[in-house]
């Protein structure tokens, strides 16, 4: 075979064309490929400038040669000339076979590998030894940039078998760099003590163990600069500027200090302030929309605040688009601004279509009926906010994002797209334990507040100790009507004997009963709750009963027959359940023994939380309860077995559960017919688990004592604890765990520190 070499090389080629011509042309009836492995002869041949047919040039070598190098396959390519046959030669880049990633700790190997596939290398691509040095060099400056300033990367490859390569990437983070001091100059409104407080980096205080403050991150400092500005421009410095900022690290490398200057310019009030634009918008809601008014400091902050009251006011009537330009006019001399909001309505805009994604466990129209936007009406960004509530206050919700999309060819429709977050709402109990005192433990329980993807819920339980045996049968469907009317069952039974528990009044009963109820909403907001139902009892004395129990057994007997009615009303703006962050609920109740009954008597009660939103990771709430009974007609007292308790969770920690208030004579809680419980608690996600969502750390205050009737309370004698507390909402039931210290026990008071409760009420 008469072979013509016609390149050696992409650099030989080159050297050829400089000589002159040294190959003559000829019409090409094959291409041959020669030394492919891996890569596709497709992708060879569709980046040869050149097809079976057309005549080969000189020339041609060098644009064949370019246009197979820059794909980035080979290492090698020549070409020859065998009769009319063009033979390529190829030698392909190595692939890559194998990625290990070793002493990575700050960022996950999962994070590093998408870097990696990023820069183009991943497994089964040919080896790109120029993005490998990228690659290293981006993964220091990702480390530099969180303060490891020690960090070494180094990369190594190893062959493998069939042309392949496996790359090994080792690296050493070192020490993280402390963040020593931060120094702001050029502050003359404002002291550095309050500035820094505004900043999320800077030195940690000596008490803050869990903080990171002190841990250097570009991004961070980048977040604590635009805290800066946002604080100037809110206090009335429009033209506040941060002029530089300089990170020093120290010799060592283990201290960083930064430099934060500043130009803070001059203050600003607010001028005049027009509005136009904005329909049927009377002067009293123009000054309740308006968060600032003439002669006020200028803010930003409120400044945005309005604009967004003129667009809720404005979407009210289905402008979904509606816009609100702010056009300042600053008068230097006066050093005021002068504003005016432009209204634009846009065209009236309505729902075409909702659509509902991520309900896997859940029916769609459990969901639609939470949604008070309707299909085919009119766009009310209220009614679209007041839904997200709705449906984040489900038990079963974890978190809602509803967006609305365009609907293509129209501009004056849309559909809203709601993605719901579902969480395991499937509460299942089983154990054995053992109580100091209620000896041994047995428990078994299932609740589903979700029961097959209905939203009803159904819960059974059963649980065997010395002290008690329960059980427990209940079922609630929220949307018995149509129009949000819930019905609901419960059926009980339960034997208590006290005697066994140490801690209260020893007695022995039996009860069992049951109970229907209904709640009617009356607003979005507010609920009517009433039920009706019966329950036996039946008690027994033991060796050491007190004599006020012997009494009443002797005053009234031993069995009552007692027709229950509850009337209850409910007032609810809370953001979610669990762990709301905003908003407020009370309940007002009134429990009686019906005339009728052996037994009459009534309970009001009073429970109310309260929730602010400190920032977005902090909530400050509020927890505050009053009960009260007596009994009247022909009974003038409260019965014994129904009476009030407190201390432990849920009332006040670091006291055992129901032990205060008055001791009968074998020092056992007798509980009482007035109890007043609060707590202030501050709530935090863990520090350590952030990514935990179900997970929840309080710092609390509580208060609260029981006492034998209303006339025996006195301030005095209200016992107080502090502590810390957390809950996690675990695939089982809500667990809670909280160590709280007496701020003020008595010599009589049981006190136990560590308490411990599972699926408590939010």
């Amino acid at each position: 075979m008469n072979k013509k070499i016609l390149s050696l090389s992409f650099a030989s080629c080159l050297f050829a064309l400089s000589q002159g011509a040294w190959s003559a042309s000829f019409i090409v009836s094959d291409i041959k490929l020669t030394g492919v492995q891996h890569v596709d002869p497709g992708t060879i041949l569709a980046n040869i400038p050149l097809e079976i047919g057309e005549q080969y040039q000189d020339y041609m070598t060098a644009d064949i040669v370019r246009s197979l190098y820059k794909t980035g396959l080979f290492e090698n390519v020549s070409l020859e000339q065998s009769g009319t046959v063009l033979i390529v030669n190829v030698q392909e880049r190595m692939a890559v076979g194998e990625i290990t990633i070793s002493g990575n700790k700050l960022f996950k190997t999962e994070q590093l590998m998408t870097a990696l596939q990023q820069a183009g290398i991943r497994k089964g691509q040919t080896l790109n030894r120029s993005a490998l040095a990228r690659i290293k060099h981006e993964l220091k400056q990702q480390y530099l940039a969180r303060g490891k300033y020690g960090v070494s990367v180094d990369t190594s490859t190893r062959n493998l078998a069939r042309n392949r390569v496996a790359i090994s990437i080792v690296i050493n983070e070192g020490d993280s760099a402390k963040v020593k001091n931060v120094n702001i100059i050029g502050n003359k409104a404002f002291s550095d003590k309050v500035l820094l407080k505004l900043l999320d980096t800077g030195e940690k205080g000596a008490f803050r163990f869990f903080s990171d403050r002190d841990k250097y991150s570009k991004q961070k400092l980048t977040g604590d600069l635009d805290k800066l500005t946002a604080f100037y421009q809110d206090q009335g410095y429009l033209k506040f500027k941060v002029i530089d900022t300089q990170v020093t690290l120290s010799p060592d490398k283990k201290d960083i200090l930064i430099t934060i200057s500043v130009n803070e310019g001059d203050r600003y009030r607010v001028g005049h302030i027009d509005v136009s634009g904005v329909p049927n918008l009377s002067v009293q809601q123009s000054n309740t929309m308006l968060k600032m008014h003439e002669g006020q400091v200028f803010s930003q902050k409120l400044l945005e605040e309005s604009r967004k009251n003129l667009r809720k006011k404005i979407a009210e009537g289905g402008h979904a688009f509606a816009e609100v330009n702010i056009i300042p006019q600053i008068d230097e001399a006066r050093k005021i601004v002068n504003l005016t909001f432009q209204a634009t309505e846009g065209k009236r805009v309505y729902v075409r279509r909702i659509n509902i994604r991520g309900n896997y466990r859940t029916r769609d129209e459990v969901y639609r009926r939470e949604i008070r936007q309707l299909e085919s009406s009119w766009y009310s960004r209220e009614k679209i906010a007041r839904s997200k509530v709705r449906l984040r206050r489900l038990p079963y919700v974890q978190n809602v994002q509803i967006r609305q999309v365009p609907v293509a060819g129209t501009r004056d429709q849309v559909d809203l797209e709601v993605t719901i977050a579902e969480q395991l709402s499937n509460q299942f109990t089983a154990g054995v334990g053992f109580s100091q005192s209620q000896g041994l433990l047995f428990n078994l329980g299932l609740k589903q507040q979700n029961f097959l993807g209905s939203g009803k819920s159904l819960g059974i339980n059963a649980n065997n100790s010395s002290a008690t045996k329960r059980f427990n049968l209940n079922y609630n469907d929220p949307y018995y009507t149509i129009d949000g009317v819930g019905r609901g069952f419960d059926v009980h039974y339960k034997r208590t004997n006290t005697d066994e528990n140490n801690l209260i009044s020893s007695y022995l009963s039996d009860s069992y009963g049951g109970n229907v109820n209904y709640t009617i909403p009356l607003s979005e907001e507010n609920s009517f709750r009433f039920s009706v139902g019966y329950e036996h009892v039946k008690i027994k004395t033991v060796s050491d009963t007190p004599s006020f129990i012997t009494d009443f057994i002797t005053d009234k007997g031993d069995g009552y027959d007692e027709f229950l009615g509850t009337v209850s009303y409910v007032h609810d703006t809370r953001d979610r359940t669990p762990f709301p962050s905003d908003g407020i609920r009370y309940n007002f109740s009134f429990e009686s023994g019906l005339p009728g009954s052996d037994l009459e008597y009534y309970k009001l009660r009073y429970k109310g939380a309260n929730y602010w939103a400190i920032n977005e990771d902090l909530t400050f709430a509020i927890k505050s309860g009053i009960s009260y009974g007596e009994g009247y007609g022909d009974d003038d007292e409260l019965p014994f077995f129904e009476r009030f308790y407190s201390g432990g969770i849920g009332s006040v920690r670091g006291f055992e559960k129901n032990t205060l208030g008055t001791r009968d004579t074998n020092d056992n809680a007798i509980g009482g017919d007035f109890v007043v419980n609060g707590s202030a608690e501050l709530l935090f996600p863990a520090p350590f688990a952030k990514d935990i969502k179900g997970l929840r750390l309080s710092a609390f205050v509580d208060a609260g004592n029981v006492y034998d009737n209303l006339d025996a309370f006195d301030v005095d004698d209200i016992r107080y604890s502090t502590g810390i507390s957390a809950t996690w909402i675990s695939p089982f039931a809500p667990i809670t765990v909280s160590y709280a210290k007496p701020l003020n026990a008595k010599d009589s008071d049981k006190e136990q520190q560590v308490q411990f409760s599972i699926g408590v009420t939010f």
